[in-house]
């Protein structure tokens, strides 16, 4: 069913039922749906720029939005999936600069955010775009009388969102209607989602992760929770009175903290591979709770899913799962697939993907053969029908003329008992072109590390230097941060405390 007619529906049927919540700030279904129906009026009644590269109807408008969590999101968010309009995810921990070009390669009709952001709001104003500033009077000034919303077409553009992937430079796409029906028909079956599944995502919602979480919750007619910033008692306070998480790894660890929570039941994660020391924790600080552990991309939606049961996996756990409901996966290699077993580029077929870049896109690593698509990740099929991850297309490591992977060593450090996170990384080396280098989260000594992957690795795959931190530095979207860590690796910061032999 459209978000359009999954909204109403419930704000006729249940009206005063409890649709989102972000830190205390409420909104019923009722609520939600009169206040769409103002938007869209406030928003058709903007003058209309053309915008050659999105696939708009004549009364839609694109609509940027760089609020973050701020409870306004509430609604504007939801305008996105459910009237004709699109909305434009600005990351509000983007720099000034950055939001300033962005507003120029693609200047929407309006901008919504915070007052305090003056650079966002002057760089508005050069382009003749308005500002509203959500945190004053001016949005509630803005929306007017309601009028009934009209139907959307499942090929229009909803949303332009960006992502950076191996690059600094945020790349921009448009993903349309149908593409997230369709995956919403299929999360529904693989997450086991029901009318109960009250959500709660700790997330930016400018993220896709927690964005989607929100649309999944609404469609349902459950509640979705959120929060304008971290802080553990109040994502505690969340917690309890939903039965459902979504999030990223590296926020999921930051919430098993405190007492167990047994009235969770599903956990959704991605973004990240899970690695055994957090999935055991989750288990036992979320004792009732299946974890859906999904590998995907901004580019391409789900493509496989594990499912954490109390005490096994549905498919290897070393593995990122099995393929997910309307996605098929073919391994292939200049053009042709490769037998089960072997490694190259990851394909999907199926209706989530994009299809393509709006800018940025040159030597990326997404790209189209036919019906397939990828990203760039690369992996092999393994004979039960399950996914390993090897890495990305330019992120292998050839050391001493061996064609290493990273992840395959990251997924056997995170196998070694003591260690709770891992990443490899390739350093120029005077003779070896590349040298492999493990960054470590976690007590086990130097000698047992060594002597546990001499077990599972070959020689040439062993990491020549090891180091220590106790946290990662992470990217705005929650990932551990490569460039970072290869800047603190060059200037010998202190952060990293390189692992000695015991004498």
């Amino acid at each position: 069913m459209p978000l359009r007619h999954a909204i109403e529906h419930h704000a006729r049927q249940c009206p005063d039922a409890l649709a989102v919540c972000i830190s205390g700030t409420s909104l019923s279904y009722g609520a939600l749906f009169e206040r769409l129906k103002r938007l869209h009026n406030a928003l058709t009644a903007l003058p209309h720029r053309r915008h050659a590269d999105l696939s708009l109807p004549s009364d839609a408008r694109l609509f940027a939005v760089a609020i973050g969590n701020q409870p306004a999101a509430a609604t504007l968010l939801p305008a996105a999936l459910a009237t004709p309009h699109a909305v434009m995810l600005l990351d509000p921990q983007w720099p000034a600069a950055l939001h300033q070009r962005m507003l120029a390669k693609l200047p929407p009709d309006v901008v919504f955010c915070l007052s305090s952001q003056t650079a966002l709001i002057e760089a508005a104003e050069r382009l003749s775009i308005p500002a509203i500033t959500v945190d004053t009077d001016a949005f509630e000034t803005f929306l007017t009388t309601p009028i009934d919303l009209p139907l959307t077409n499942p090929r229009d553009t909803f949303m332009v969102g960006f992502t950076s992937g191996t690059t600094s430079q945020p790349k921009a796409f448009a993903r349309a209607r149908h593409s997230w029906r369709a995956s919403l028909d299929a999360s529904r079956l693989a997450f086991a989602l029901t009318e109960q599944s009250n959500t709660f995502a700790p997330g930016p919602l400018a993220h896709g992760i927690s964005l989607y979480a929100l649309a999944e919750t609404l469609e349902l007619g459950a509640t979705f929770h959120a929060i304008t910033r971290f802080d553990l008692a109040d994502a505690h306070r969340a917690m309890a009175t939903t039965r459902r998480i979504v999030a990223v790894p590296s926020l999921l660890a930051a919430l098993c903290h405190g007492t167990p929570q047994d009235q969770i039941i599903e956990i959704t994660t991605a973004g990240a591979k899970l690695d055994p020391a957090l999935l055991a924790k989750a288990r036992d600080f979320f004792p009732r709770a299946r974890i859906h552990e999904y590998y995907g991309a901004s580019e391409l939606g789900f493509v496989s899913l594990n499912t954490h049961g109390r005490s096994s996996s549905s498919a290897p756990a070393n593995s990122v799962g099995r393929p997910f409901p309307h996605v098929e996966l073919s391994i292939r290699e200049n053009g042709a697939e490769v037998a089960q077993g072997q490694a190259g580029t990851i394909f999907v077929r199926g209706d989530l993907a994009i299809e393509g870049y709006l800018w940025g896109g040159r030597n990326s690593g997404f790209r189209r053969e036919g019906p397939w698509a990828t990203v760039g990740d690369l992996g092999k099929l393994n004979y039960d029908g399950s996914l390993t991850l090897l890495g990305r297309e330019g992120g292998m490591v050839i050391t001493a003329g061996h064609n290493v992977y990273p992840q395959e060593i990251e997924t056997a450090l995170g196998e070694i008992p003591g260690i709770t996170s891992a990443l490899v990384l390739g350093r120029t080396h005077h003779s070896r072109g590349q040298e492999l280098v493990a960054i470590l989260l976690g007590d086990t000594p130097l000698e047992e590390i060594r002597s546990q992957l001499a077990i599972r690795l070959p020689r040439y795959k062993l990491p020549r230097r090891f180091f220590r931190l106790t946290d990662w530095p992470l990217t705005s979207s929650g990932k551990p941060d490569r460039g970072t860590l290869l800047n603190w690796l060059d200037e010998k910061d202190a952060r990293l405390v390189p692992l000695h032999p015991a004498t």
